[in-house]
């Protein structure tokens, strides 16, 4: 094999990777695009020991810059704003979710 076939069959295997890459990262977005749609605006229930604890709250954002958050800004009902692990609290039903069971 001479360099310049050498050299082509190098590019095509870059074009290809190239594109695999693409595609993966596209991917990633849309899934972190879903997970913020449903994550914020969810009412959480804070479990963790501390201030907060036992008060409701409302996901305004996540805090980073993963694709994979694992801390949420939390909107207290004082107006106040708290960045909580995912661990540290619990996703409260949705208000359509509890509607709609009990029309049915």
């Amino acid at each position: 094999m001479t360099a310049d076939e050498l050299m082509r069959e190098i590019n095509k295997l870059n074009s290809l990777l190239q594109d695999k890459l693409k595609i993966e990262r596209d991917t990633e977005e849309e899934e972190y695009r879903l997970l913020l749609k449903k994550m914020i605006g969810r009412r959480v229930l804070i479990t963790v020991k501390g201030p907060h604890q036992g008060k409701e709250g409302v996901i305004t954002r996540h805090a980073g810059d993963t694709f994979h958050p694992v801390n949420w800004y939390v909107k207290l009902p004082d107006g106040s704003e708290t960045r909580k692990h995912k661990g540290s609290f619990k996703l409260l039903p949705r208000q359509d979710d509890s509607s709609s069971s009990e029309s049915a």
